[in-house]
């Protein structure tokens, strides 16, 4: 269980019979499905919504992230201006911020308490080659810190410098997950747990065999879409502390509860939680042969270890205190990076958020909710939308470039900080990946 929901009393639901028409079904009842029928609901309160839920709500990785609420984008403005205008990239990051305020603001009048706390986001440069990297190139709405400012925000050991986002919050992701479920069932939407809906080829949905009579099915299964070239599943993986005393947040800083991350190039993220631990996260589990999810990858005894070490590394006063949770699970990342939202006669399918979801796919069900009810807005007309990622390599190819990737990733970091210079290792990798 995650730390998540270990603080976190899982709701229950009474929804009745699911013999009856539906006008909209959505498979998958994490935040994509969720978001999904609370916009829907927003725009037509009187619409008969049903949410299956194969497990339980927020069961995948809703409830189980980083608990970043990001203005983040997997793809970086430049790849994006390939495929459509300025003005449309424009559109997308200021949607995306946008949406942070909103989950907030939603959280603050439902009286959901996940823990919302907007304080920016780090990422820390702890040798030269990163620092090289990071100060390159400078994002919009991104300052450079030197050395002094970013140790008076954060005491990470060796940090030479950092970047600063205002457009990040970090909150406890099961809450939020719960208390949207809740909130939607109080609304007239009908949450069925323990039920698998399975999507046929004609786009419709059946539960034992049964079908259902829905007017419009969406697929919002993310990194659960498995066993297919159109997205993989990435693993990552978390551990926690044990609650700190007040002493230990003196000395590390991270006063205004920043998320934050190192520079390197495996991927890690952080964030003080709202009971004063620390939630340390990363990537580096090996990728499952046919792009299958598998339940021991999210528990990697390895990486965990590894990433305890890493937080002792960062912060050497943790070696006085217990990791008392620890637990993963997995992201879809598409062969070109690309989330996605499409729609097709009475058919949508959205996901591929590679891990930068909690907001973005509050954004996608926005946009979602506008193509079913055919509202012409700004959100249906974002990049993700209608976008088409190409499929990934068969086997064995996928498994070797994915699991050649993870490993390049990491003697790449050791470069970096053996050389301190950016890493070759990544400019050949990019090369080949894209990105």
């Amino acid at each position: 269980m995650s730390l998540w929901w270990s603080l976190v009393d899982h709701p229950v639901f009474t929804p009745g019979t699911l013999d009856r028409p539906w006008d909209v079904v959505i498979v998958g009842g994490g935040f994509s499905g969720l978001w999904t029928a609370h916009h829907l609901n927003a725009w037509e309160p009187t619409l008969r919504i049903a949410v299956l839920e194969k497990n339980r709500v927020g069961s995948g990785a809703s409830g189980r992230n980083g608990g970043w609420v990001s203005s983040l984008y997997p793809i970086e403005d430049h790849k994006l201006l390939k495929h459509t205008t300025a003005e449309s990239v424009l559109s997308l990051h200021v949607h995306l911020r946008k949406s942070i305020d909103e989950i907030g603001g939603f959280a603050e009048r439902e009286g959901i308490d996940c823990g919302f706390a907007k304080g920016g986001s780090l990422t820390i440069a702890r040798n030269e080659g990163q620092l090289k990297r990071l100060t390159s190139h400078i994002e919009p709405e991104y300052t450079l810190l030197g050395a002094r400012e970013t140790r008076s925000r954060i005491q990470m050991r060796g940090a030479l410098g950092s970047t600063f986002t205002p457009h990040c919050a970090a909150i406890n992701p099961a809450a939020l997950v719960a208390g949207l479920a809740r909130s939607l069932e109080k609304r007239g939407v009908s949450i069925f747990e323990n039920t698998e809906g399975l999507i046929s080829s004609s786009n419709s949905v059946s539960v034992d065999g049964n079908n259902l009579e829905s007017k419009f099915v969406v697929r919002a299964t993310e990194a659960y879409h498995e066993g297919t070239r159109d997205q993989v599943p990435i693993y990552s993986l978390m551990i926690a502390t044990e609650p700190l005393p007040p002493q230990v947040f003196d000395e590390i800083r991270i006063s205004n509860r920043e998320t934050f991350a190192e520079g390197s190039h495996l991927v890690t993220y952080a964030q003080r939680t709202a009971d004063e631990r620390l939630a340390i996260g990363g990537r580096g589990a090996p990728y499952t042969w046919g792009s299958r999810r598998k339940d021991a990858s999210e528990h990697h005894r390895k990486d965990h270890q590894r990433l305890r070490e890493m937080a002792k590394d960062w912060f050497p006063i943790l070696s006085k205190f217990d990791f008392t949770h620890s637990w993963g699970g997995a992201v879809g990342v598409t062969r070109d990076w690309a989330p996605y939202v499409r729609t097709d006669e009475n058919y949508g399918e959205m996901g591929g958020y590679a891990g930068d979801g909690v907001a973005l796919s509050y954004l996608a069900a926005g946009a979602m909710a506008d193509l079913i009810l055919e509202k012409k807005t700004d959100r249906s007309d974002l990049p993700f939308v209608q976008w088409k990622n190409a499929k990934w390599e068969p086997e064995p190819l996928r498994w070797l470039a994915i699991n050649g990737a993870i490993r390049l990733s990491g003697l790449a970091d050791k470069e970096e900080k053996r050389t301190n210079q950016s890493s070759g290792i990544m400019k050949i990798l990019s090369s080949i990946t894209g990105q």
